[in-house]
């Protein structure tokens, strides 16, 4: 199966990003070891630079960023069909988006590409955020045993 040219510049881009900066390219089967590791890690979740050009632009900012960050952290980037599949666990809606773990344990995502200012002072404060548990997607869960009146 032949990829489109934007998921093909997409890939050479997270390529260089892991050659130059160690990142770890994930899928849905690698993430989940990557997320186990001890310590922080900021994972991006892209899409196809021709439906959301911003994910080129976060690819480019995000290394920088996460220098001056000035905190030790696991960088993984999830491709776009990994991204789709795992966005609704922490209820990612806008992309693209970097979710934010500590020992696994959730701490937060921006979402959307942010001036390169935010990123800077955004990532310290989720780095040393409080973990807390991931957001749902806005569906709301009832109990079917439950009665359908309030008291």
């Amino acid at each position: 199966m032949s990829l489109s040219p934007s998921i093909e510049r997409l890939n050479e881009r997270i390529d260089f990003l892991q050659s130059r900066y160690g990142y770890r390219r994930l899928d849905a089967d690698s993430f989940v070891g990557f997320i186990a590791e001890p310590g922080a890690a900021l994972i991006l979740f892209a899409d196809d630079p021709a439906k959301v050009p911003e994910t080129w632009d976060l690819t480019v900012i995000l290394p920088e960023a996460v220098e001056r960050a000035g905190a030790l952290v696991r960088v993984g980037i999830l491709a776009p069909e990994a991204a789709r599949t795992l966005a609704p666990r922490y209820g990612i809606r806008i992309w693209p988006a970097l979710l934010c773990l500590r020992d696994g344990q959730y701490l937060g995502t921006i979402e959307g590409l942010k001036d390169w200012s935010a990123y800077v002072r955004l990532l310290p404060e989720l780095l040393a955020a409080a973990a807390s548990r991931p957001p749902g997607i806005g569906i709301p869960i009832m109990d079917a045993n439950a009665s359908s009146h309030c008291h």
